[in-house]
């Protein structure tokens, strides 16, 4: 395939913390982050198609999500998040998450309505149950919605407050406490210097344009986005660190295939890449050594943690597929229309 120019635009280049409301916002919608670059990847069943639909955000409703969340908020974000606990009817799976959705709409206890439209956005039997199956529904998210506005009523806490069902609390739970007894994770979090501690922040965002150079037409701008779990800037070495928390719903050895079957490289290769161009901006560091890390723990008991570095080979597999993608991405978006890409990409320009 042709060759590509990319110049990072470095005076728009920010390192800043932004809430997750902003970042998935419409503020930012245009930006191209490692996870929409997966809509464009054919080893992610991704296609052009695909790719520009996913212009519009869609919400996901997985259920495993609630817990990798809850687990990355209470390790990174003490400060500013809480398990609520103390509310245990939380019902399961999409049920869970149309009670959410319905407390989101109303702050109070729902209306038909709002339940069935509740149903629609969570597509929960297409968003049409039956009357059988929509009355069941009624009586698993009611009394969890009611317990939920009474503990919130009382809240003096300022915490956003974290709620799952009772099976995912205590797996959260013990996620956290072996990840926060990892001494080598912990190590990672929180490194010391000799005489200067370094950097350490979590959640942050970073934030980019980058120059595109295509054969045969004018150069354009496309936006880059990404948000960092952890990372760390040890100056006194020229070291950038990036450290990912990932939870696992299998034995840690086989953590190793999910790095290739998710692309978990590239993630890794595109974080490195940006926090490379930070450490030169903002701290003056020229060719950084680059260490990222996986912080990985099973979300089956016993809960076991590992920490999984990546590798030379998987850093080069990483980047050459970001830049790869990166390159059809921008294609598309020049576009705008899949048919035009594809017959660009294939010489037809």
């Amino acid at each position: 395939m042709f060759d590509v120019k990319f110049e990072p635009k470095l005076d728009t280049l920010r390192l800043e913390k932004i809430s997750d409301a902003i970042y998935f916002s419409e503020r930012y919608s245009d930006y191209i982050s490692n996870s929409r670059l997966s809509k464009i990847n054919p080893e992610q069943d991704g296609s052009i198609q695909i790719f520009l639909e996913g212009m519009t955000a869609h919400r996901l409703f997985i259920p495993s999500l609630p817990l990798g969340s809850a687990v990355h908020e209470m390790c990174l974000q003490k400060e500013y998040f809480n398990l609520a606990d103390s509310i245990i009817n939380k019902p399961t799976s999409k049920a869970g998450f149309i009670a959410d959705e319905c407390i989101s709409m109303c702050k109070d206890i729902p209306s038909d309505d709002i339940i069935k439209k509740a149903c629609v956005i969570v597509d929960y039997y297409k968003g049409n149950p039956s009357e059988n199956q929509f009355n069941k529904l009624k009586g698993q998210i009611i009394p969890y919605i009611k317990s939920r506005l009474e503990y919130e009523s009382r809240l003096e806490s300022e915490l956003e407050q974290i709620y799952l069902d009772p099976k995912q609390m205590e797996t959260a739970k013990a996620c956290i406490e072996a990840i926060d007894n990892n001494k080598k994770m912990q190590k990672l979090l929180h490194p010391e210097g000799i005489l200067e501690a370094p950097i350490s922040e979590n959640e942050q965002t970073i934030l980019l344009d980058v120059e595109v150079q295509l054969p045969k037409l004018e150069p354009f701008v496309v936006r880059l986005k990404s948000k960092l779990d952890n990372y760390t800037i040890d100056k006194e070495n020229s070291v950038i660190t990036v450290n990912d928390i990932k939870t696992h719903g299998k034995i840690l050895p086989e953590f190793k295939e999910s790095i290739l079957k998710y692309h978990y490289m590239r993630e890794m290769a595109m974080y490195s890449w940006l926090l490379s161009l930070c450490a030169k901006k903002f701290y003056n560091i020229e060719n950084p050594t680059i260490k990222s890390n996986f912080l990985v723990v099973s979300t089956i008991p016993q809960y076991y943690t590992q920490v999984f570095p990546m590798t030379k080979k998987l850093f080069k597999k990483g980047f050459d597929e970001f830049k790869e993608l990166l390159k059809l991405a921008s294609v598309a978006l020049y576009f705008k229309d899949a048919k035009k890409a594809e017959e660009y990409l294939n010489g037809g320009n």
